[in-house]
Order: C-alpha cells, then sequence, then structure tokens
C-alpha cells in the first residue's frame, strides 16, 4: 500500500512529491544540501504532519513516515496519538490551531517544525517553507502551544496569535512542563485589543506559568507583541498562585524587538514568580538582543523595563545583552524606560550580577536602576558594562552615558562595546588580590575539600589563579585577565581562562577579606565549566587567608 500511495503522489502531486522524494533520500549528491533536520527521515517513534494529504485518495495513514506519507492532517492528532519519546515532524505550510500537550502519560516529546535546528536569522516568518501554527482567535487564554508536560521540545514553528479578547500567548510552559526547551521558532504578532478594564489581558510570546523548572528559551526571534495592558516578550509568571519557583530557567541568544503596551508596561524579559515570596534561583539572562520596546500610557503612565526583575531571583546571572531604543513617557520628570530593573519584590537583588551587556539606551534613561522603595544597604555588580559612553555612567556616575541608580556597582565600566571592550572605565590605579586556603565541597551527598592560590594585580588585570577539587579531582591551572574590586573595598571578582588536563575554558572567582585571619570569615567561590560552582559567597572558607589592598 506504502508503494502504491507514493506511486499515486507522483502522478497527481508531482511538485509535492518532489519534496517528499527529497526528505526521503539517503543518499546525499555532491554539492547538495541537506533538508533541515524535522524533513529528515529519523528512525524510532516518528509521527508526521502535514496539512495536505498528498495521496488524497487514500487518505492518512499514522504515524506516516515522511511529508510525502503523512499520518496526520493536525499537529494535535499527532500529540493526541503520540507516546513519551516520540518525535511530530511537522511538514512545511499554514496549521490554523491551538496545541495543547497535556496528557498525564507523556514524559518526554520533540515537535519539529519545517526549520527545526535551523537559525532564526536565516529565514523569513509565514516562508512557504515554514510550519506556520496561527491560533483560533476565538480561543481566549490559550497560546498557540500549551506545554503541560515533562521535557517537550518547540523547535522550528513559526508561530502568532491575534485573540478577540482574553489574552495573547505564543508558547505556554505550564508548572507540569518542567524540563521544556523552546527553540529556533520566529514569534511573530502577539496581539489581543481587549481594553484596560480586562485585568487578564495582555500579551506575551513566551509565558512561564506558576513555576516550571530547568526551561530553556534559546535562538527564537520575537517581535509584534502588543496589548493594551502590560506586553511581554517572555514572560516568567505568576505573582499570585501556585508556590513553586522557577528554577534553573535559561534565556539565552533570543532577538526580542517592537513590544508595545498602549497602556501599561513594556518588558522584553520579566519575572514576577510569587512577587517576592518564593526564591526563583539559578536564572539565567544571556545574549539577548533586546530593542524597539514601547510603554505608551496613553491611560496610565506607561513604563518600559528591558529586563524586569519583580520577584526574588537570587544570584540572577544578566550577562551579554544588548539593549536599546526604549521609549516611554517620564513620570514626575524621571525616565520610566530602563534597560535593567530590580522592584522592591526582589529581597535578592544584591546578589546579582549584570555584566559585559551594551546598555545603548539615552543619557535620559536608566541602564541599570535599584527601585528607590528598596530600603536594603546591598549593591548590584553592575561591573564591565557599556554605557552608550567612554565617560560611563551618569548621574550617580560622572559620565555622559546611560544614567545608573544609587544601589549599583558601576566601576569599571566598559570602555567599548562588549565583546572586546577594556573593562577599565574609572577602575583604581592600584589594588592587589591574594589569597590560599581550603573550602568545603560537596558532590551529592559526599563532602570533601577544594585548595585554592591566587595572587592578582587590579591595575594591570593580571595574575594566576590555582585550584583544585580533590573530591572529583579536577585541576584548574589559570591565567587572571580581569580583576573588579567591589565596594565597599573588601570583595573581588576575578575572571580569566583556565588550561588544563580536567578543563579548558573561563572561569569567574568570588572572593571576600572579611576578617584576618580569614578562617571562618573569608569566602571564595569559582565557577567553571558554565555551572559547576565550588565554594560559596557566604559559607567561610575552612582555612587560610584572603587580603585586599
Amino acid at each position: 500500500m506504502q508503494t502504491l500511495r507514493r506511486t499515486v503522489a507522483v502522478l497527481i502531486f508531482p511538485a509535492i512529491a518532489y519534496l517528499g522524494a527529497a526528505c526521503e533520500r539517503t543518499d546525499t549528491p555532491t554539492g547538495a544540501a541537506l533538508p533541515p533536520a524535522a524533513l529528515q527521515l529519523s528512525s524510532g517513534d516518528d509521527r508526521w504532519v502535514n496539512f495536505v494529504d498528498p495521496t488524497p485518495l487514500n487518505g492518512y495513514f499514522p504515524p506516516g513516515t515522511s511529508c510525502n506519507d503523512p499520518g496526520y492532517r493536525t499537529i494535535q492528532a499527532a500529540v493526541n496519538a503520540a507516546s513519551s519519546g516520540d518525535v511530530i515532524h511537522v511538514c512545511p505550510g499554514p496549521y490554523d490551531e491551538n496545541v495543547v500537550i497535556n496528557n498525564v502519560s507523556l514524559t518526554s516529546l520533540t515537535l519539529l517544525g519545517a526549520q527545526a535546528g535551523t537559525l532564526v536569522a536565516m529565514r523569513t516568518f509565514g516562508d512557504p517553507l515554514e510550519s506556520t501554527v496561527t491560533g483560533d482567535m476565538l480561543m481566549v487564554d490559550a497560546p498557540v502551544f500549551q506545554i503541560a508536560v515533562p521535557n517537550v521540545t518547540i523547535d522550528g514553528f513559526s508561530v502568532t496569535n491575534t485573540v478577540a479578547s482574553g489574552s495573547a500567548i505564543g508558547i505556554g510552559v505550564k508548572v507540569a512542563g518542567s524540563g521544556a526547551l523552546v527553540t529556533n521558532n520566529i514569534i511573530d504578532g502577539v496581539f489581543t485589543p481587549d481594553p484596560f478594564t480586562m485585568t487578564s489581558s495582555s500579551a506575551q510570546a513566551i509565558y512561564l506559568q506558576q513555576g516550571p523548572d530547568n526551561v530553556v528559551i534559546s535562538g527564537n526571534a520575537i517581535s509584534n507583541v502588543r496589548s493594551i495592558r502590560s506586553a511581554k516578550g517572555v514572560f516568567i509568571g505568576d505573582a499570585t498562585g501556585s508556590t513553586d519557583p522557577s528554577l534553573n530557567v535559561l534565556i539565552q541568544g533570543n532577538s526580542i524587538s517592537d513590544v508595545t503596551s498602549d497602556s501599561r508596561g513594556s518588558y522584553g524579559v520579566t519575572i514576577n514568580r510569587g512577587n517576592g515570596t518564593v526564591a526563583n534561583s539559578g536564572l539565567v539572562i544571556q545574549g539577548n538582543t533586546i530593542q524597539r520596546l514601547t510603554g505608551l500610557g496613553v491611560s496610565h503612565v506607561g513604563w518600559v523595563h528591558a529586563i524586569g526583575l519583580e520577584a526574588d531571583a537570587p544570584g540572577v546571572l544578566v550577562r551579554e545583552n544588548s539593549i536599546r531604543n526604549l521609549v516611554s513617557p517620564t513620570f514626575m520628570g524621571v525616565s520610566t524606560a530602563v534597560g535593567v530593573w530590580f522592584e522592591v519584590t526582589d529581597p535578592s537583588y544584591n546578589t546579582a550580577h549584570v555584566n559585559q551587556n551594551n546598555l545603548d539606551v539615552t543619557i535620559a534613561d536608566f541602564g541599570i536602576q535599584v527601585d528607590p522603595n528598596i530600603t536594603a544597604t546591598g549593591v548590584v555588580d553592575g561591573t564591565c558594562n557599556w554605557w552608550g559612553d567612554p565617560s560611563g555612567p551618569g548621574p550617580v556616575g560622572n559620565g555622559l552615558g546611560a544614567q545608573v541608580s544609587p544601589k549599583v556597582a558601576f566601576i569599571p565600566w566598559l570602555l567599548a562595546p562588549a565583546p572586546g571592550g577594556a573593562c577599565r572605565g574609572g577602575a583604581p590605579s592600584g589594588g592587589t588580590v591574594t589569597g590560599g586556603g581550603q573550602i568545603d565541597v560537596m558532590s551529592g551527598t559526599t563532602s570533601g575539600v577544594g585548595s585554592f592560590g591566587f595572587s592578582a594585580n587590579a591595575a594591570r588585570h593580571s595574575g594566576h589563579l590555582d585550584y583544585l577539587n580533590h573530591l572529583s579531582s579536577t585541576h584548574l591551572n589559570c591565567t587572571v585577565n580581569m580583576v573588579v574590586i567591589l565596594p565597599p573595598g573588601n570583595k573581588a571578582r576575578l575572571d580569566g581562562t583556565c588550561s588544563s588536563n580536567n578543563y579548558t575554558g573561563n572561569f569567574t572567582a568570588d572572593v571576600a577579606d572579611n576578617a584576618d585571619p580569614g578562617k571562618n570569615g573569608d569566602t571564595f567561590k569559582i565557577t567553571y565549566n558554565t555551572t559547576t560552582m565550588d565554594g560559596s559567597t557566604t559559607m567561610p572558607i575552612r582555612s587560610g587567608n584572603i587580603k585586599i589592598h
């Protein structure tokens, strides 16, 4: 029967059959490019979706074998039939549906659009080669894709959602959707016209709901998100509801643009999970481009927070992002356009690290701002950022770049945009950071010891660090190429590169000179291999001493 169906397809639908033949071919002619990953045959439990049946005389035969021999007309039908570990291939074309992934028996599922694995910069939204999914405009508060089971991948789609009322959502991840990967998607056009009086009527392209963990949002292009209430590119919510925090969320390498609120706030990335009552640790916002955000404030004062930290996010890392073109009205003569904003509902604001960002907002706007309502005395690590001018930020600083608020340590700053700009703006002419000793380390429930020694000079931004984790036998032999002494002068950060048999790559060490001798007072924490952390900024070293002078 399969042979007959392919023969009929070739006779009746030569163009579509050609696409299917390209999908099924196992040899690669010289000079020919492979089709996108979603259109390549793969072994295992694969299911194929095509909105057009190339063999209408025979109908769909699940699960299908290719775009020329599909098993389903709709994505939802394939999802409903899926088992854990299945891969659903969605062929090019338009799909008008809201896909709900909520079968509690599923522990993993992969949905591959026709452009899965293809960078968004090489594509055009809604192109005939895209799998374009459009939500039903009458589906109130319904995402185009709703993820409600663990370990789901959404890769390589074009997504749009304009609703007649209620909230407009592109891709939603519920608390049961921990482990989701949302990557290589073009989300263009997420809009609700509901008036300001409708309290739930907002637009968000990607929405994490009520505390999913270990979610990765990477390499997506998000644009044209608009609502009368607050509009958001990526939203980690909600302020009320469950007490589950969202842990270890990574938002990396996305392009977020043209987000508009007609009456409230416009956000590129924001979190308000728990509204300060739960600790959302492990949040990383890195390498994103955020631009052209507008908070119009027609009936209320509007605002723009390119990155809005409005919940407890201890140790949040905001790195290597580029922020520009923020538009909102002033309030009592003060700009409401902010690159990175810390709300009073973030009690851990002083554990944040905001570094190596291009804060290319105007001299009237804030690059980094801490809510004036925060009464604590700690400071945000806002060092090594580009403020739009080599002279650094104002008005707390004396520069001609974007503004910086009190409670932000901004010295030194970048003298040119990242990457590549030297982090020496306003840096002191001297200062050495030296130390050696031991820390406690853990591997699961097993405890051990780590030994460290370092010597670095802040004026020359040079030095050496040696570290050995006796538990894992990891030995780091590292060159220090960045030294930042933080206010009030008893803390420092060392950055550089390591080369050894165990690890080659970057490292960051956070050290504090709290006592002399340092045992039970000084602290040492080293981060390497992106996520591996030994030591602590709060737990004292077990022996040794650290000196900053």
